[in-house]
């Protein structure tokens, strides 16, 4: 009996192999590592797809459907505490620095500025087959998520936070997302 199954020998150069890294405005002046994460990451596009129902079909039909809503996110299961790392996970936030002299506070007014959003974030990972990395990226990026700080007896504390990407109100026609996927000897691709 044959048997079917989609590996080829090319299979194992074509892998995205662990967790990543996340970095805050990636390719840019102001690059960032976000720093250690524990539980992998994952970068998602939401789209809500809508199909026009037409008298007469008996189903979806070719050309029928737009894109009505796209949700671009990243979301880091951050380990790394730092005072940027909290400042990014909160929309809005502000660090003080001078008043105590033992701890940074941080803070926010119920204000979402335009200069609160990142530039983008990035989640940077490896190919198998590849010397160059996958770099999944939304633009924009405001951690728009709930904040919390998980503890545990015998356990370091993590923040999961969800980096999400928003439309510029100049180009409302472009995604706010890109993926850029290495080039594969050989073509690389199906």
């Amino acid at each position: 009996m044959a048997r079917y199954h989609g590996v080829t020998t090319e299979t194992v150069k074509r892998l995205f192999v662990d967790a990543g890294a996340v970095y805050l405005n990636y390719d840019e002046l102001d690059e960032r590592l976000l720093g250690a994460t524990r539980g992998g990451n994952t970068f998602t596009i939401e789209q809500d797809v809508r199909e026009i129902e037409v008298d007469g079909a008996r189903g979806p039909v070719k050309g029928l459907r737009r894109i009505i809503e796209v949700r671009a996110q990243i979301v880091a299961n951050l380990l790394e505490m730092t005072t940027e790392n909290l400042k990014a996970a909160l929309a809005g936030a502000t660090v003080d620095e001078n008043t105590n002299t033992t701890h940074d506070i941080i803070t926010r007014e119920l204000t979402i500025k335009d200069s609160d959003y990142l530039k983008n974030v990035a989640l940077v990972g490896e190919i198998s087959g590849s010397q160059e990395p996958v770099i999944c990226i939304v633009k924009n990026a405001l951690a728009d998520g709930n904040f919390s700080v998980n503890t545990a007896d015998k356990d370091e504390a993590g923040i999961e936070v969800t980096f999400t990407g928003h439309f510029d109100p100049e180009n409302l026609d472009e995604e706010p997302w890109e993926i850029r996927f290495p080039k594969m000897a050989g073509g690389g691709g199906s």
